[in-house]
């Protein structure tokens, strides 16, 4: 896993999500429901609230403050290799309430989301090694604790698993 090539893929990552966010409604919010449950709006929304959430989680274990933060602890079993594989197998979780897509997509709120990551990933791709300091973890609601690194681990992995989705979407 390497943090730079991460901020890298991220970044790419977001200009596509813009690209999605731009197309029509009836492009962006058609139904496949053989290939997704969501529309590929849908699968935007959810990793743009997503990455606002990780930039906060970011920002609380670089200060070492925050009711989540917690001292120590591991990933579950089988999270690094996810993590490091680079693949999140389809279908086998559900996303936490907190960063299901609302029914109505404000498409001005989720410029909001997508503006939060933009700045604050860029802020801290141009100095990495304050998240490499950052003590303490966050839990992940299916991964376990993770460190500040494994933080932007996860958001580069989780924003492509859902665009290739989108893409499918789009394409199928």
């Amino acid at each position: 896993m390497d943090l730079a090539q991460d901020f890298v893929d991220i970044e790419r990552a977001l200009a596509r999500l813009r690209a999605i966010e731009a197309l029509p409604a009836e492009l962006a919010e058609l139904r496949k429901p053989q290939i997704s449950g969501w529309c590929a709006l849908e699968h935007i929304a959810h990793v743009a609230l997503a990455n606002e959430l990780i930039v906060r989680n970011l920002e609380s274990l670089v200060s070492g403050k925050g009711l989540l933060v917690i001292a120590s602890g591991e990933p579950v079993p089988g999270a690094l290799e996810v993590l490091k594989s680079g693949k999140i197998p389809r279908g086998t979780a559900q996303s936490p309430r907190i960063v299901r897509p609302p029914a109505n997509i404000d498409r001005a709120l989720l410029d909001e989301w997508l503006q939060t990551a933009e700045q604050g990933f860029s802020r801290f791709a141009r100095e990495p090694q304050v998240l490499l300091r950052a003590p303490g973890r966050i839990p992940h609601q299916l991964l376990g604790p993770l460190d500040a690194r494994l933080w932007v681990r996860f958001a580069a992995v989780h924003t492509l698993h859902h665009l290739e989705i989108a893409d499918l979407v789009l394409a199928g």
